[in-house]
């Protein structure tokens, strides 16, 4: 056809003549005429492409690219498209542009259907596929297999993911947890693994792991399992509690080591490094060959510190740890085998010398002395100032006594001492007495006598000690005065009428002698004497016992007290004798009232009588009067009849005299106030004392003076 007929037959099947139509076909006629377009034409498509697969929720449909002539192979692009049921319209399905497309569940009912597009150099042409059946629902399948996610390290959580699954929900999971060997790549199921979660456990370690999800809907049940995990790892050994050194630190001794305390996968295994440190526990090195739990210490170890360091070994390799260093490692102490021994005679001016004994421990060993000052019994030991070295010049001093010695031993490790048992008892000359003891002083109680120790001679120092005795007036049967040690001797009451000796104890570290001294004179007694007068003690009232205190008399004693009272006038004179009044005490009469008294006290004892007078006492006094028994009125309250107060009771010095005051009160016994007239035993009513009250103040007097008491009120006076 030629170019203008070409023209003529589009115009041709285009519906009227629009002038913009015409002139784009004619565009187009002329740009397919070109050269390029007559080389190559678009794709032609041979018959409808074919979707394959089930129409069924969850599964995938594939549509071929279909049967296509063009000079060049065509690209062939898709876009899926759901046609609603009931031959509803079809859409686009976003994002569905691959050759394969699974169902969903929203879809059910639903047709689906696929555009392809073939596009060559010549241009692009597209056709659509046959729709597919209607969709049906779908049991669960597995589309993306399950996941486990995690740390594979023991005591790790592991998490199953489920993985992708399609089919029409609702849809649930069931998970078992398996084991697998990668040596035999065999898997069992983990008993009671059966939650979406597993803790890994020391059991797991060096195994790989694997999930199986079971799917179940009401259409049906579908499994899947993970791919295998790598190995699961073990936990590097942590240490919770560092290493000890426990054992005694001293040379020679055997040290053991603790591990401490560790975490991590078991089997866990321990190797030891011992170190040797200085005594700050610092600048340490390894111990050569020293790689057991125990260690042996030698000496070349004393002065310095021991630390351990202890490796965890498990699978998943190894962690040290050291222990705190160990206090500095002592040596052996010096350790007697045989004591001491002192060697020599035992007499004051000898010498004596110390053996060391014999010791073992680090050598070298070096000795020091000390001697020791001891009682007879070879106790209460003292250092013997200066006396340190292997001999002891024995001295006065020590006469009586034993001595040890004290050795010593000191090493690198430090000291060690060990004492001798004591010697036998150092020997001295024992006192000896030349001249007796005599008795010097005044013979008369209350003197002080004074002893001398006579003569002696023996080891000095010599000590005396004293012991006075009482004896009869012949110097004999004598007897020991209690506490009376001292070299003077008070005469007391008790010695008079009899003599005392003396004894005296000379005492030197050999040991006591004693000597006593003659008798001296009879002890003669001292007359009392007054040092403070007797005393008048007691109330000066009539009734009242009075009371003579003795006085304080010096004198002999015993020393016995008479007494003789006198009474005497209000100046204390012109005093005679109160008859029978020869007690120490005096029961007061009215016939004193007014004067006063004094009481001679004469003391005796062995060597007489003196007598000494108290001062006079203050006038004695009479009793004043006290009301023992209210007064009280008795008459007839009527108007015009006597009335008669009775003074009630009373005691007093007598004679005790009584006045009276008569009062007219209110009704109610208040306000009373003196009648004028009325101060006799006896008083009459009149007409103006009706409706009040009466009572009436009686006063006793006597020679101590007055007293005042009143009569309850009255009831109302009548008429």
């Amino acid at each position: 056809m030629s170019r203008g007929g070409l023209e003529m037959a589009v115009w041709r099947r285009l519906p009227g003549w629009a002038p913009v139509a015409v002139l784009g076909l004619v565009a187009a006629s002329l740009l397919l005429l070109s050269p390029a377009a007559r080389a190559e034409a678009p794709p032609k498509h041979q018959g409808a492409p074919k979707i394959t697969g089930s129409p069924v929720d969850g599964r995938l449909l594939t549509v071929g690219e279909g049967r296509w002539k063009s000079a060049t192979k065509p690209t062939v692009s898709y876009q899926w498209e759901y046609c609603a049921p009931r031959h509803g319209p079809c859409t686009p399905i976003p994002g569905a542009e691959s050759s394969s497309y699974r169902a969903t569940t929203s879809q059910i009912g639903g047709k689906l259907r696929s555009i392809l597009t073939a596009t060559t150099p010549g241009g692009s042409t597209s056709v659509r596929s046959h729709a597919s059946k209607k969709i049906l629902a779908g049991s669960p399948l597995d589309i993306e297999p399950p996941k486990v996610e995690g740390d594979l390290k023991e005591g790790a959580k592991l998490a199953a993911n489920p993985g992708t699954w399609g089919g029409t929900p609702p849809m649930t999971y069931q998970y078992q947890w398996e084991r697998c060997n990668p040596l035999t790549s065999t898997c069992e199921e983990i008993p009671g693994a059966t939650a979406a979660t597993y803790t890994l456990e020391a059991g797991d370690v060096t195994d790989s792991m694997i999930v199986k999800v079971t799917a179940t809907s009401s259409l049906g049940t579908a499994s899947a399992s993970s791919a295998e995990t790598p190995v699961v790892g073990a936990l590097l050994p942590v240490n919770l509690e560092l290493p000890s050194v426990i054992g005694n630190l001293l040379d020679g001794q055997l040290l053991s080591a603790l591990s401490g305390s560790w975490s991590g996968t078991e089997p866990i295994t321990y190797t030891y490094q011992w170190l040797v440190c200085d005594a700050a526990g610092e600048k340490c090195s390894e111990i050569t060959k020293a790689t057991e739990p125990a260690l042996k210490l030698v000496s070349g170890l004393i002065g310095d510190t021991v630390e351990v360091v202890v490796t965890a070994t498990n699978g998943a390799g190894s962690t040290s740890a050291t222990s705190s260093p160990t206090t500095v490692v002592e040596g052996l102490l010096p350790s007697v085998g045989k004591g001491p021994e002192i060697l020599g005679s035992l007499v004051d001016g000898q010498l004596l010398s110390a053996t060391s004994g014999s010791w073992s421990g680090s050598e070298p060993i070096t000795y020091a002395y000390q001697w020791l000052e001891c009682n007879a019994t070879g106790e209460k030991c003292a250092e013997i100032s200066k006396a340190t070295g292997s001999t002891l010049q024995l001295v006065t001093g020590l006469i009586g006594d034993t001595v040890k010695v004290v050795v010593t031993a000191t090493n690198v490790a430090g000291s060690s001492s060990e004492t001798s048992v004591p010697t036998s008892v150092i020997a001295g000359l024992l006192p000896s007495n030349g001249e007796a003891p005599e008795v010097l002083g005044s013979l008369v109680d209350g003197q002080l006598l004074s002893a001398s120790t006579g003569s002696w001679s023996g080891s000095e120092p010599i000590a005396y000690a004293y012991q006075w005795l009482e004896c009869n007036a012949a110097g004999e049967k004598c007897a020991e005065i209690s506490k009376a040690t001292g070299p003077t001797l008070q005469l007391i009451s008790g010695l008079v009428g009899d003599t005392v000796k003396v004894v005296v104890t000379a005492t030197n570290v050999a040991g006591s002698r004693s000597e006593t001294s003659a008798a001296t004179s009879v002890i003669e007694g001292l007359l009392p004497s007054n040092g403070t007068a007797p005393e008048v003690l007691g109330s000066l009232v009539e009734g009242q016992t009075l009371s003579a205190t003795s006085g304080s008399w010096s004198g002999t004693e015993p020393i016995s007290y008479a007494y003789k009272w006198l009474q005497c006038n209000a100046a204390g004179e012109k005093c005679t004798e109160i008859s029978k009044a020869a007690a120490s005490t005096l029961k007061l009469v009215s016939g004193l009232i007014g004067d006063t008294v004094r009481v001679v006290v004469t003391a005796t004892n062995v060597a007489g009588s003196s007598s000494e007078t108290s001062a006079a006492s203050g006038t004695i006094a009479g009793i004043l009067p006290d009301n023992e028994g209210l007064p009280s009125i008795t008459g007839s309250l009527l108007s015009g009849q006597l009335l008669t107060a009775h003074p009630g009771t009373w005691s007093g010095s007598e004679p005790i005299t009584y006045g009276y005051q008569w009062q007219l009160c209110n009704a109610l016994g208040k306000g009373c106030s003196n009648i004028a007239e009325g101060t006799g035993s006896t008083f009459k009513l009149a007409g103006l004392d009706v409706g009040l009250t009466l009572d009436v103040l009686v006063t006793a007097k006597n020679v101590a003076g007055s007293t005042v008491a009143t009569s309850p009120v009255t009831g109302l006076i009548g008429l």
